[in-house]
């Protein structure tokens, strides 16, 4: 008997995605999307009120529908530019809204909009409490919880804090609040996260000097055309060091094949490659190499990149390398501290300082009720270097005591636990995909508990919760 009732935490882009194809897939099926915002389908990423803020992917690479792979291109030339051609960047907005149109043709799909603070395991289903204090049962849970914060800062005074002269969040709208259009901004961070804060700033009149700090002090590259390869990069056995990998990146370059084309190339067995590599070499790789592969694999797009290159010809924009080591107030801003690889110590004052690091990915200090009570319970584990989830091929969590769960699951940045690759659409669409199928396909030990009480208890829950979203297609 497949799954009857399902219940998916969080709803941007992978859980909607989860929800759509299991709906799809499974119509008889009470799904639960939980996800406390109005309008589920937009996530961090999309949310964005910015037209400026466009996909890093063109219009027809992006598509949430793998086996349609010009979806998302058709939804938005008839519902946001007819001219919009393949080779485009479209805005994050437009996206996001053609997510929630998915969402819209599946009234299957209730959303109820609470926050889940807890999950317990009860004679093989799950309990999901929300922080009303009310429950929802499920035969199986998605924890599709997407990005959080940036981590904590070194060095970072309270009272920095507690002024808002820093903000360690740069998706609240109150880090541009109250800023003098002329004075000075430092980000902490040089990747896609800085790229959006620069637009943002300019895009609400800022026009003050903005100072990025960083580590390795280098931008995102920018996506130009190339030609395909027509196989990947790396073929055969995969490498067996960090080193060797990037040799035969290395090697295919020298070649004579565009850095681009060789790069995307490896997307079809970039976990594949990721995985064969033994723990102490991912190590070496996410030292030494994870920032080198995100400048490279996650692009701007041109005419981003455009923008970003006249702020640095024009000196408006500014990169200093170094480590950051003190964030202190200084009269009515902030006084910046960080030191250079050569030892140097350099000082830079600002009116604000924004963290632009990218999202935690060490979830025992997220701050999350839910996750704190699941890694509590022993019912999930961190990832074998210690960031994101750990799960299997499927999605599927793992325990403290080392076995799969067979109830609970999850995809999208979590799966950073495990994979090199998990957060850009092309590998979201195919895990929410792959995720709804075994769901719908998953026998249950329970089956004889799936009963009419089981039912009524389910539609109990949304008959007692006055704000669950209908949607009707």
């Amino acid at each position: 008997m497949p799954t009857e009732s399902v219940i998916i935490i969080g709803g941007g882009v992978s859980g909607t995605l989860t929800a759509y194809r299991l709906a799809q897939r499974t119509p008889q099926a009470h799904i639960f999307l939980i996800e406390a915002r109005p309008a589920a389908g937009l996530g961090l990423a999309y949310s964005t009120p910015s037209l400026q803020h466009l996909l890093n992917v063109p219009a027809d690479k992006i598509s949430a529908l793998p086996e349609q792979p010009n979806h998302f291109l058709h939804w938005a030339q008839r519902h946001y530019d007819p001219g919009l051609t393949g080779a485009d960047f479209a805005p994050r907005a437009v996206f996001g809204r053609y997510i929630q149109s998915l969402l819209a043709t599946t009234p299957e799909v209730k959303q109820l909009r609470r926050t889940a603070v807890d999950c317990r395991l009860d004679d093989g289903r799950a309990v999901v409490t929300l922080m009303d204090g009310r429950t929802v049962m499920g035969d199986a849970v998605v924890l599709a919880t997407g990005n959080f914060d940036p981590a904590p800062l070194p060095g970072v005074a309270y009272e920095a804090a507690r002024s808002g002269v820093y903000r360690h969040s740069a998706w609240d709208e109150g880090t541009y609040r109250g800023l003098d259009a002329d004075a000075e901004v430092t980000l902490i961070g040089t990747g896609l996260t800085a790229v959006d804060v620069v637009l943002r700033l300019r895009e609400t009149g800022h026009r003050g000097r903005i100072t990025a700090v960083s580590r390795h002090g280098v931008f995102p590259n920018r996506h130009a055309p190339y030609v395909p390869l027509a196989r990947c990069a790396i073929t055969g056995k995969p490498p067996a060091t960090a080193r060797a990998l990037l040799r035969s990146v290395h090697a295919a370059i020298r070649a004579g094949q565009p850095w681009r084309a060789v790069i995307d190339s490896l997307r079809a067995r970039t976990n594949e490659l990721w995985l064969a590599l033994p723990a102490e070499e991912q190590r070496r790789f996410r030292r030494h190499l994870q920032r080198r592969w995100e400048v490279v694999r996650h692009r701007m797009a041109p005419p981003i990149a455009d923008v970003i290159d006249a702020e640095l010809r024009a000196g408006s924009l500014v990169v200093r390398r170094g480590n950051l080591e003190t964030v202190t107030p200084k009269g009515d801003g902030a006084w910046v501290r960080a030191r250079s690889r050569d030892g140097a110590a350099f000082e830079i004052t600002a009116a604000r300082v924004i963290n632009c690091t990218g999202p935690d990915l060490n979830y025992r200090r997220t701050g999350s009720a839910l996750l704190n009570r699941l890694f509590a319970q022993g019912l999930i584990t961190a990832g074998p270097l210690g960031a994101g989830l750990w799960s299997d091929e499927d999605g599927a969590l793992r325990a403290a005591d080392g076995s799969f769960s067979e109830v609970l699951f999850t995809l999208g940045p979590a799966r950073q636990g495990t994979l090199l690759e998990s957060i850009a659409v092309p590998e979201l669409r195919v895990q929410a995909a792959a995720l709804a199928e075994r769901l719908a396909q998953q026998e249950s030990g329970a089956a004889t508990r799936r009963n009419v009480t089981d039912q009524a208890v389910a539609r109990g829950v949304l008959l007692e919760m006055p704000e669950v979203v209908e949607r009707r297609a």
